[in-house]
């Protein structure tokens, strides 16, 4: 367990590492943590004025100077507000500082007690962007938390048009006790800003020519032919794997398409299946196992491409951040084609293969099932077709299996279950090609008003897999052990879909079978009206075949398995 000062001696630590060179602190007792931390890291550039207004505009002069931010350091209440001045003074004159305000504990503020006034975004009209670290260091993800806001700050102060920064620090009694050393693996997040010139001598350049083994992992994208062309140029490299789900649209190009599948959670990997370089862009990632792997990393170089100023950590190993965006990021990259995979190249591709044939193998004789439906859509669905995903179940049973050329879209900006008939709706008014909504049955009864369109478009094929409820959580071991499961986690609902369906006025029909799902695909394919098809999957969606897959797949780990 960390010391819970810990993020206090690793804010001045980072900084000083970054290159801040002058420190300007008015006395108080609540700052007492930061004082100690700062002096004992930046010793005599530590400069005490009384004054927080004379000490503000002080640090203003030497960043005028220096181009750098000098930090600000005051004690909780009104003292804050006497930076005010010389904040607004940065922000128009473009300025770099960074403030770093002593707070008194969030219980205690608005309770008549010292000091304690509201001070998170205080300066909110006179800065670029403010920050609150952790009250404690209680847990290892407050350390990295607090890592990945110092990192972001101290870029924001000079990003694009420098100007100040806010960092609020609450604090909570003893204030005066030993600090601890600056944790040994601070994590340093360098950032280059390339626009749409890379440079070839940057560190993010360098790191790529010295890795012999690279994974590329891609976060949701809408399609894009010109990024696709790039990625593919990159995976022919040797030493290049490339992690992409469906919902990336760079799935073609990807040496694991189904992380899911391919990756065991329960396995730890020998060295040749680890990654010197990963390089991450796009959004979200569905698979939680290649979340797991990549964050169990530790001697792994992590670049994040955006052309946002956000630093995006989602696998808490950031190394660096390159402002730009992917296909500039890509297109500047040395590729080596013609020699032979090494030893990491090798060991993935293997492991999808036998991910495939493994799921192929286990499969074919199951019983008609959520996990045999997805079976039998990814092989009757076109090959080309656009799919909207909807969330929770769905979206994941979508990545164990193979999924061709197909063009995903899914709402998994903040991944909820409302709106998305709503959005393939909307995605289907924007193209003359069917599209394609898989959504459960809560997603599609949830929204069911987006059939409330006058103007619903008729190329527009809603597949509703309707397992009683919300299938995901019979698969998670929590959920289906309580008492309160059925009705309040999994929410059995009364609806008939097939009412529902005529009352809007829309097509229906509906499966049951192997079979029928065969004859009822084939219906929708060639219809010229909006479709409803219903598939009706027994027994909650028969979770345990879906959890014997799983069981199925970590037994025969490693196992040699002929190729579908």
């Amino acid at each position: 367990m960390a010391h819970h000062l810990q993020h206090i001696s690793d804010l001045a630590a980072l900084l000083f590492t970054h290159g801040v060179e002058d420190v300007v602190v008015s006395p108080g007792s609540r700052n007492a943590p930061l004082i100690r931390a700062f002096y004992d890291t930046f010793s005599e550039n530590c400069h005490s004025l009384v004054d927080e207004r004379s000490a503000a505009y002080f640090a203003l002069g030497q960043s005028l100077k220096t181009g750098k931010p000098s930090v600000l350091i005051s004690t909780s209440g009104t003292a804050v507000l006497n930076y005010a001045p010389a904040v607004a003074e940065a922000f128009y004159q473009q300025v770099p500082l960074l403030i770093v305000t002593a707070d008194r504990p969030a219980e205690w503020i608005g309770q008549q007690d010292n000091q304690a006034m509201q001070q998170e975004n205080v300066y909110r009209n006179y800065i670029k962007a403010s920050y609150s670290l952790p009250l404690e260091s209680a847990h290892t993800e407050d350390i990295w938390m607090a890592h990945r806001t110092i990192n972001e700050a101290f870029h924001k102060t000079l990003s694009v048009n420098p100007g100040p920064v806010h960092i609020n620090v609450p604090l909570r009694e003893p204030l005066y006790e030993e600090l601890p050393e600056a944790s040994k693996n601070l994590q340093i997040i360098q950032k280059e800003v390339a626009g749409k010139s890379v440079s070839t001598s940057g560190a993010f350049h360098t790191h790529w020519e010295k890795a012999n083994s690279i994974m590329i992992v891609c976060g949701q994208l809408p399609p894009n032919d010109e990024l696709n062309k790039e990625l593919k140029r990159v995976a022919a490299d040797p030493r290049v794997v490339v992690a992409a789900e469906p919902v990336s649209n760079l799935h073609e190009s990807a040496t694991i398409p189904n992380p899911e599948v391919t990756l065991n959670s329960k396995i730890k990997y020998t060295a040749e299946a680890i990654p010197e370089l990963v390089i991450y862009f796009g959004g979200q990632v569905v698979s939680k196992k290649i979340k797991l792997f990549l964050r169990g990393l530790n001697n792994t170089k992590f670049w994040y491409i955006t052309p946002e100023d956000k630093l995006i950590d989602t696998f808490q190993n950031l190394s660096g951040h390159l402002k730009t965006d992917p296909i500039s990021a890509l297109r500047a990259l040395n590729v080596t084609t013609g020699k032979k995979s090494n030893a990491f190249k090798a060991f993935w591709v293997k492991e999808k293969s036998n991910a495939l044939a493994l799921t192929k193998k286990y499969t074919e004789e199951i019983a008609f099932s959520d996990l045999k439906v997805f079976k039998q859509l990814s092989e009757l669905l076109p090959g080309k077709a656009i799919v909207f995903a909807g969330n929770s179940s769905i979206v994941r049973y979508l990545l164990y299996f193979d999924q061709n050329e197909r063009k995903y879209y899914s709402n998994r900006g903040v991944s909820g279950i409302d709106g998305c008939i709503s959005t393939a709706a909307g995605l289907a008014s924007k193209t003359t090609k069917t599209v394609y909504a898989v959504v459960g049955d809560l997603a599609f009864i949830y929204d069911s008003n987006g059939l409330w369109n006058r103007q619903l478009p008729k190329n527009l094929k809603i597949i509703l897999v309707n397992n009683e409820g919300g299938g995901i959580f019979h698969l998670l071991k929590g959920p289906s052990e309580h008492e309160a499961f059925l009705p309040f986690v999994n929410a059995h609902h009364p609806v008939n879909i097939e009412k529902l369906s005529e009352a809007f006025g829309v097509n229906y029909q509906c499966s049951s079978t192997e079979d029928e799902l065969i004859t009822c695909i084939e219906s929708l394919k060639n219809s010229d009206q909006t479709e409803i098809l219903e598939i009706k999957t027994p027994n909650n969606g028969e979770p345990q075949i879906t959890r014997d897959f799983f069981k199925f797949l970590n037994k025969n780990y490693g196992t040699k398995v002929d190729n579908p």
